[in-house]
Formats: C-alpha cells, sequence, structure tokens
C-alpha cells in the first residue's frame, strides 16, 4: 500500500498512490490509515488522484474509516475522484456520507 501523508494546519493530507484498491490490499489500506486517524487530525483529506479503481471491500474500509474519524471528532474530505470513483460512490449511495471536492485547494479551505 503506497500512500504519503502531509500535515496542514487543519489536518492531514493522504496521497493515496494506488492505481487500484481492491480485496488484495484493503486491510493494509486500512491499517495504514488507521495510523494516521490515531493522530486524531480534525481534518482528514484523502486525495485519490492516482487511483482509478475501488472494489466493495474498499468502499467497505472507507466507511470504516470515516466513523472512525467522526468518533474522533474528525472529519473526512475526498478529493480528485475520477468519473468511475464518483459514479461509485453514487450507486452505492455513499456520495453524501463523504464531503467530495474537485482540487486539493477546495477541501483545504
Amino acid at each position: 500500500m503506497q500512500l504519503t501523508e502531509k500535515e496542514f494546519p487543519q489536518g492531514i493530507i493522504v496521497y493515496i498512490q494506488e492505481n487500484r484498491i481492491d480485496m488484495s490490499i484493503s486491510r493494509k489500506f486500512k491499517e495504514e490509515i488507521g495510523k494516521i486517524i490515531a493522530k486524531k487530525p480534525s481534518i482528514l483529506i484523502m486525495d485519490f488522484k492516482e487511483t482509478e479503481y475501488l472494489d466493495s471491500s474498499a468502499l467497505g474500509t472507507l466507511v470504516t474509516i470515516l466513523r472512525d474519524t467522526k468518533s474522533n471528532g474528525g472529519e473526512i474530505r475526498l478529493v480528485n475522484l475520477n468519473q468511475t470513483l464518483r459514479t461509485l460512490l453514487k450507486l452505492s449511495k455513499l456520495e453524501t456520507m463523504f464531503k467530495i471536492y474537485d482540487s486539493l485547494e477546495e477541501a483545504v479551505k
């Protein structure tokens, strides 16, 4: 699981550097993001610029990450989702659970 994190005044930006997040790396994805959530950022921005595909296990992991972040008093912002990922969130009725932004600049505001 490749990701990079960068702190900003209100929280942490996580750059997801995986083309696909599926069952084969979903557990590692959850573990790595869990370490970041443990820092209790007010805002966790997840940048999916390099990600083209999420399967159902990745969607489940996103919901778990959202729950864990909210339980710490934080919020998640998703950014740079391609049209396929946006459609997937819409079809799975998850788009209303997440704050979704077109650009990192918008998400940081």
